[in-house]
């Protein structure tokens, strides 16, 4: 019995043929750049009749590719670094590449081991980094040094070798200023995060220069460092002040998960937000919305960061050497967390504890 005669795939050739066009138009058309919208509706319905598909492991290969980027973060349960991971994932999808993710401290510890072992096997074409930090520079050099193109977003201390994405800080701090002083507030305390953070003294100098427009002056004995961005820390300095009678009225937390961690504790001591003090985080990641009271935020466009670092990344593939600084701005998401400053006649207040307040469920 003779065999059936198996049909040829459709090659690149086979379509450019069917359509009357190029091969160089459809190879165009394919990867996404410039043909006219006439040409571009034809190739499509041809492609589908034929039903054509390209081979990404032998397009990659041809161009010296492994077809998989890298992104780098000291752990992927971040909420900040979910959102901007969604964006990334999102450009993706419209690319012939897959996602290789590594959480820096997976394992409670820092190791860089395998991301070094990326590089030093070529295994990516490209290296997405969250929040690089001066522990992070061996990656850096080593990628530098493979010619791996690399794209920095929001690092924590200063990047001139690479493209960096990063936030306007100083701009959201004034944001701050501006909301809490329209709500009548002029006793404001600020907490930051580790005190290397770029962010958070970003943020701060933008509080500071923000109130000084409006002639309030952030006293620095009200200002203070939780040391990490973690919930846990912003509940530790919330036990603190809170444990004293309290002199201020707003309380701005340098990021949404350390106001969280201080909302959780006001909560438990029965402290009531914003009737005794308004609370106010940065990043404007999801759960804010949950809490309660809801979280005032500045927050950043994460998702859009996460597309434009996954682009900026193929530029640099395809067009390496170029080093840029692409700046977002920061919007303010007004919520129940913040309210009129209460009166305080110029003294410390000494808060009224609920007994079993309860816990939130945040």
């Amino acid at each position: 019995m003779a065999r059936p005669v198996r049909a040829k795939k459709p090659t690149i050739a086979t379509v450019a043929e069917k359509a009357g066009v190029a091969v160089s138009t459809v190879s165009r058309f394919l990867n996404g750049h410039y043909v006219s919208a006439t040409v571009r509706e034809r190739l499509a319905v041809v492609i589908a009749d034929l039903g054509y598909s390209r081979s990404w492991t032998a397009r990659n290969l041809s161009l010296g590719l492994r077809g998989s980027v890298g992104v780098l973060v000291d752990s992927s349960d971040d909420p900040w670094f979910v959102q901007l991971l969604l964006g990334i994932e999102e450009e993706l999808s419209t690319r012939d590449s897959s996602l290789m993710l590594s959480s820096l401290e997976l394992l409670g510890r820092y190791d860089p081991a395998r991301v070094l072992d990326w590089i030093r096997g070529h295994r990516v074409d490209g290296l997405i980094v969250a929040k690089s930090q001066r522990r992070d520079r061996p990656i850096l050099r080593a990628a530098l040094e493979a010619r791996l193109p690399i794209v920095a977003v929001v690092p924590d201390e200063t990047a001139t070798d690479v493209p960096v994405l990063q936030c306007n800080n100083v701009e959201a701090g004034t944001i701050v200023a501006d909301h809490l002083v329209a709500l009548g507030h002029t006793r404001i305390a600020f907490a930051g995060g580790p005190p290397h953070s770029i962010d958070s003294k970003h943020r701060l100098r933008g509080l500071r220069e923000g109130l000084a427009r409006h002639g309030v002056r952030l006293d620095p004995v009200r200002v203070y460092s939780c040391g990490s961005w973690e919930l846990e820390a912003g509940a530790a300095f919330a036990q603190t002040l809170l444990g004293s009678p309290l002199d201020v009225t707003a309380v701005v937390m340098a990021n949404d998960a350390l106001a969280v961690g201080f909302l959780r504790v006001a909560h438990e001591r029965g402290v009531h937000v914003p009737r005794d003090v308004s609370v106010v985080g940065f990043d404007g990641v999801p759960f804010g919305a949950l809490t309660w009271p809801s979280l005032t935020t500045v927050a950043q466009p994460m998702r859009e960061m996460g597309r434009v670092a996954c682009r900026r990344l193929f530029d640099a593939i395809t067009d390496p050497g170029r080093v840029e600084r692409i700046q977002f701005r920061m919007h303010l998401i007004a919520r129940e967390s913040t309210g009129p400053a209460p009166a305080i006649a110029g003294q410390p207040r000494q808060l009224r504890v609920v007994a079993d307040a309860g816990k939130p469920d945040v």
